[in-house]
């Protein structure tokens, strides 16, 4: 018999609840338990444990009356797409910005090309007055 087996589910339970109220376990964490065996995915798909992520993930959002797991999952879903459009949102004035740039130093440039050719128009004018 393994010391998975010897724990109680009681301990089990604790021992995740623990490191979820401490912060130290993520929705990943959790997860990646559930994997190790049949004991903990059936231990860590417990809506207790579930819903002290939300807290911890989700302070400001109320619940809900679905399992906390699909809960979990799908206020996850909406903070990735709201964090993917704020990245989108953010790259797009970024774009915009440099396009303001590159406009404005062209702009800056036709004038230097004018500058350059009044200088040139200048220079051969005082040439041509310097041989007469």
């Amino acid at each position: 018999m393994s010391w998975k087996n010897e724990l109680p589910d009681e301990l089990w339970r604790k021992i995740l609840e623990i490191g979820i109220k401490a912060s130290n376990f993520t929705f990943k964490d959790l997860c990646c338990v559930s994997i190790c065996s049949r004991r903990l995915h059936r231990l860590s798909n417990e809506d207790l444990l579930w819903s002290h992520l939300i807290s911890v993930d989700f302070p400001n959002q109320t619940s809900s009356s679905s399992s906390a797991k699909s809960l979990y999952k799908i206020r996850f879903e909406r903070e990735k797409e709201r964090k993917l459009w704020a990245h989108k949102r953010a790259v797009l004035r970024k774009e915009s910005q440099v396009s303001e740039h590159l406009r404005k130093l062209r702009e800056i440039e036709g004038r230097l090309r004018e500058e350059r050719n009044k200088l040139n128009s200048a220079l051969l004018e005082l040439s041509n007055l310097h041989k007469v």
